[in-house]
């Protein structure tokens, strides 16, 4: 239904006098017969032509040739071919100019695998071989490949990232390109750095590319990724058994033998979002805890620690520790800690058959810390011990647990 979406604005172009053609990852992913996720078209006809063409538009980035073109509920970006001048902060061209001939546009791309465009019939366009390189699974910079790399830095990673994805290999110049470049990654902010990171981390391909990153000094300019990504190699491959991107840089900080403090600091310097900070913290502070050694399982206490971190950390800790022990039979820790979830009659203090005012008034004390102390005793032998969860029985036990903090 997409592509046929697709079709009709490059039918469009065409009934109107001009070229137009698929470009970039789609035709590449169209190759490899890979899912594809965003549809990009190139054109001869300038951002104005498109527009008097396709009302229905969102002018994305004229400045650069951009139109956003609706078609029903689908977004394809239209972009006039053009070549790039200058590049500043070795990330943005200062300026672009529109060009006529297809040629000139794909030669301006980052590797040769997404610098190719097909049209409608499904012809292709290959000047640079980009066929030839997805056959024997290379990654290749597009004509020098010193030049791409310093027009915009982060195409280094961008780099890693496909060999990661696709399960390549980098092209020899195009990989001595990226060693020498590798500084010119600190002028990329943060933000964009950490992005092409986590797609890395979430690849099948991952160890390919924690080996990349290592091999080619690309996160030198930052001592804490360095670290991390030298002192993990050994445990990445382990990554691809784990869902979230989150748990995925746990794990890693963990095998890096990082403590919590280790992790925030590289959460804080890619700006990562105050939950996933929380989350990778907890997560490390648990399997340090834990005393883990790899592939060498060993019995859980499920029970206190779903009281004390809940059941979504547990779920997560969980799939950690089957990663860690990979020799352990799939799903087995899910399983036992679902067990011990089910059987608990209460899973938290709102279940508890008391609240803090009741105690305050049954107790005659005054609020303060001893409340939440209380209640979280009260909830431990609850859940775990067999008490029953009646006024009466919570209450028996609120008041030794008060005598005895007193004495």
């Amino acid at each position: 239904m997409v592509i046929e979406l697709a079709n009709r604005v490059l039918a469009t172009l065409e009934e109107n006098g001009f070229e137009a053609y698929f470009v970039g990852g789609c035709v590449r992913d169209w190759l490899l017969k890979r899912p594809v996720h965003d549809i990009d078209i190139c054109t001869n006809a300038h951002p104005g032509d498109v527009i008097l063409l396709f009302p229905d538009h969102v002018p994305t980035g004229l400045k650069h040739g951009t139109v956003s073109v609706k078609m029903g509920k689908h977004l394809f970006e239209v972009t006039t071919y053009r070549t790039e001048g200058k590049y500043e902060d070795y990330r943005r061209p200062v300026e672009v100019q529109f060009v006529s001939e297809l040629r000139l546009d794909l030669e301006r791309r980052d590797f040769t695998m997404n610098a190719m465009a097909m049209d409608r019939n499904k012809s292709l366009q290959d000047p640079f071989c980009g066929q030839e390189d997805l056959a024997a699974q290379l990654v290749r910079a597009v004509g020098n490949a010193r030049e791409r790399f310093q027009e915009d830095a982060l195409r280094l990673l961008r780099g890693v990232r496909f060999a990661a994805q696709l399960g390549f290999s980098i092209e020899k110049d195009t990989l001595t390109a990226m060693k020498e470049t590798a500084p010119l990654l600190s002028y990329i902010a943060v933000e964009r750095v950490r992005e092409e990171l986590n797609k890395t981390l979430d690849s099948q391909g991952v160890q390919i590319g924690c080996q990349l990153l290592y091999e080619t000094g690309l996160l030198d300019f930052s001592p804490g990724l360095k670290r991390l990504f030298r002192q993990s190699l050994t445990e990445s491959w382990r990554l691809t058994k784990l869902l979230t991107v989150s748990q995925k840089w746990s794990l890693l900080m963990f095998a890096a033998g990082f403590t919590p403090v280790d992790a925030k600091e590289v959460c804080s310097f890619l700006r990562m979002s105050k939950r996933d900070t929380e989350t990778i913290i907890g997560f490390v502070r648990l399997l340090q805890q834990l005393h883990l050694d790899w592939d060498a399982p060993k019995t859980i206490e499920w029970g206190p620690l779903l009281l004390e971190e809940g059941w979504e950390t547990c779920q997560g800790l969980a799939l950690l520790l089957q990663a860690s022990w990979s020799n352990s039979p799939t799903n087995q820790l899910i399983q036992e800690l679902v067990k011990v979830y089910e059987r608990m009659p209460v899973k938290n203090i709102k279940e508890l058959a008391v609240t803090g005012l009741d105690l305050q008034i049954v107790l005659k004390k005054k609020p303060g810390e001893w409340i939440v102390q209380v209640l979280k005793a009260l909830l431990f032998e609850t859940a775990l011990r067999g008490l029953p969860n009646t006024p009466e029985a919570l209450i028996e036990v609120a008041k030794k647990e008060v005598a005895d903090n007193e004495h």
